[in-house]
């Protein structure tokens, strides 16, 4: 036995053989899709094999044929990534939804989608569905922050789902089969596997045959525990890596010494290396929080015992009823003791669990009694077998075509291809022997029967002239092809919506998971609606509540959906195109005015039109130098204003000066 095996306990030992069993009668019962994965893959990748109508691989191969399967999936390829639309299903969290939405737009900017979308825009509609893995690493820290959410690719080829059960939140387990290097899994794991071998090659790669050292296979399952939470344990062919009851629990470790917790390294108080993981269900206040609707909780509570009644602390003094002696009270009776004052404690706040598996599917269409959707591959399957035959009967009458020469058997003369010789003929009748035929055989027919092909491909998908972008000549106005483009998109509209399936159970498990394990508040970056960047935060204690008897609980009841006009405000180009419409037509207010200027390129800065920001800023400092200007003038329209007052007080003082000396002295001349 092995040193690895040698250290696991005998209970553990068990459990690790019964999830064997388990995953290895699921994965027979996988086998036979996982072997028509490599089909679809070879039918993507374009094969030579020509199959005949019973099924069977006939002997010869095309020399060369055109890929429907990868031309058709190309067509299909969508870059445009869902973006979030949030909804609070009570008005005092209109706020909250805005905060998350700008959160997880921060989400997708931070992780690398656009790399996941399009691995996943050919993997769908090869294989007829695809997996997200939603993971909470603690590893990804930063100066201020510990921890943030993760998000990988998870092939078909490497689930094992439960036997019967089509939707991956109805599965009891199911497993994952990921490569891993031997040093992922001591930093992980703190288990050494370097002596264990890759027990499964193809899950990593059905191109790659080889067999690199340093490669293992980790099984990973996950399931319902008895509580409904999520359970976890992980395995390398017979060596257990991690077993946990309730994986999404939050943990601490526990010095075995002196049971103080500490980082599970060394521990401050003892100096012990012994840590125990222990499930904290709760955490504790030691300051009064103020929460998002403004309501202040109280650090501490009073301490209750195990009936619920609190718990009266000893070390303080007794309450007496009375302040009068024993002789004042009625026969001599004592003062009444009412008892110590109910013991305090740190509020204790429970622990958020998500609850949800970490695994997302994504279907290209829906196929009822199957768990993946329909293949997009093996819908043309048959259409890319005769697109193979007729290519190779085509290039076979091509290639065996040509053209020879008759002449008389005693003209000694070699035909070439130089110019200008001397032939010497004895007759008329020799020269009319000297002829060339052409053999080339007609491959019309040929032409149009793979052209008719070509079309049946087409239709099946729903793919038309105008959504490839080609010449569409029932098309004759840009109305019509959009109209043609739009028809098109109707019919591929399920598997748009499949796709923003995936995205808002995403966006919901991202939320749920920073709401679970994000301690620290998180910067988050927006824009208002001047189109001014805003730094905001987002912090999961904005999300606690007290219900109506003073108990705090967690606050997740939003809406998750895909904003639908995210396609047109990804399309820059179009959405400059609109600003200007709109600008023309007045919906900033008046185009010749500053205010109306300055907001439209703020809007154009915010699509990163180039230069925007340099123009509003010129317009702003001409906006500011006009207001300048204008209280300037202001300032001294005053003080003329109040000049000329004093100017025509004077002349007034003056007629009533010399209106006195004419009293006294006669008439001023």
């Amino acid at each position: 036995m092995k040193k690895n095996q040698e250290k696991i306990p005998g209970h553990k030992r068990r459990r690790l053989q019964y999830w064997q069993d388990v995953i290895r009668q699921d994965e027979n019962a996988w086998q036979g899709i996982r072997d028509h994965l490599s089909v679809q893959e070879q039918l993507l990748r374009g094969t030579a094999q020509i199959t005949a109508p019973d099924g069977t691989v006939a002997d010869r191969q095309a020399s060369c044929s055109r890929n429907l399967v990868q031309e058709m999936i190309e067509t299909e390829v969508d870059s445009n990534i869902p973006q979030p639309k949030v909804t609070a299903l009570y008005q005092e969290d209109e706020d909250l939804a805005r905060i998350i939405e700008d959160m997880l737009r921060n989400e997708l900017d931070r992780l690398p989608m656009e790399v996941i979308n399009d691995l996943q825009e050919r993997v769908t509609p090869t294989h007829g569905a695809d997996f997200l893995w939603v993971d909470w690493d603690q590893t990804i820290c930063t100066h201020t922050t510990i921890g943030d959410a993760a998000v990988r690719e998870i092939h078909p080829r490497q689930l094992i789902p439960q036997a019967g059960v089509y939707d991956i939140d109805e599965m009891e387990h199911f497993c994952l089969k990921i490569p891993r290097t031997w040093q992922f899994i001591q930093r992980r794991y703190g288990v050494d596997v370097r002596d264990e071998t890759e027990e499964d090659e193809s899950i990593r790669s059905e191109v790659d045959g080889s067999v690199p050292e340093g490669i293992v296979t980790e099984y990973l399952v996950f399931y319902r525990n008895e509580r409904g939470g999520i359970g976890r344990i992980a395995w390398v062919r017979d060596t257990l890596l991690e077993d946990l009851e309730d994986c999404q629990a939050r943990r601490r470790k526990i010095c075995e010494g002196c049971g103080a917790e500490g980082d599970g390294m060394r521990c401050i108080h003892c100096g012990g290396t012994r840590f125990r993981d222990e499930v904290q269900e709760y955490e504790e206040l030691y300051e009064d929080l103020v929460l998002f609707d403004g309501t202040v909780l109280s650090a501490w509570e009073e301490e209750p015992d195990e009936s619920g009644l609190p718990v009266p602390d000893e070390t303080a003094e007794a309450e007496i009823l009375g302040v009068l002696g024993e002789e004042s009270l009625p026969g001599g009776m004592p003062p009444v003791v009412l008892g110590r004052p109910p013991k305090q404690r740190p509020r204790r706040i429970p622990c958020y669990t998500p609850g949800m598996y970490p695994i997302i599917m994504r279907r290209n269409v829906s196929m009822a009694g199957q768990l993946l959707g329909g293949s997009d591959a093996d819908a043309i399957a048959g259409e890319q077998n005769e697109m193979s035959k007729i290519a190779t009967k085509l290039s076979s009458k091509v290639m065996s075509g040509g053209s020879f020469t008759t002449k008389p058997a005693d003209l000694k003369y070699e035909f070439s291809d130089q110019d200008g010789r001397t032939l010497t003929v004895k007759s008329p009748q020799q020269l009319d022997m000297i002829r060339t035929y052409n053999t080339q055989v007609d491959i019309s027919a040929d032409l149009r029967y793979r052209a008719e092909i070509y079309e049946e491909a087409r239709n099946i998908i729903g793919i038309t002239d105008s959504f490839q972008g080609r010449r569409d000549a029932t098309a004759t106005s840009g109305k019509a092809k959009q109209f043609s483009a739009a028809q098109a998109a109707g019919r591929l509209e399920s598997k748009r919506i499949m796709k923003n399936d995936l995205y808002q159970r995403l966006f919901e498990r991202l939320f749920k998971w920073k709401l679970a394990y994000a301690d620290e508040p998180r910067p988050i970056v927006t824009y208002n609606a001047q189109g001014k960047r805003e730094y905001k935060t987002f912090n999961r204690w904005d999300f606690l509540r007290l219900d109506a008897d003073g108990k705090p609980y967690w606050n997740d009841c939003f809406l998750f959906s895909c904003d639908t006009s995210a396609p047109l405000a990804a399309n820059r180009e179009a959405m400059w195109q609109e600003m200007r419409a709109q600008r023309a037509e007045g919906a900033f207010g008046d185009p010749t005015a500053l205010d109306s200027l300055i907001l439209y390129w703020s809007m154009m800065e915010q699509l990163h039109y180039p230069m925007a920001g340099t123009i509003k800023a010129e317009l702003q400092r001409q906006k500011q130098a006009r207001e300048e200007q204008a209280a300037e003038q202001a300032q001294t329209a005053a003080g003329m204003a109040q000049d000329l007052s004093g100017m025509a007080d004077q002349p007034l003082s003056w007629a009533a000066a010399a209106g006195d000396s004419a009293a006294e002295g006669g008439a001023v001349v």
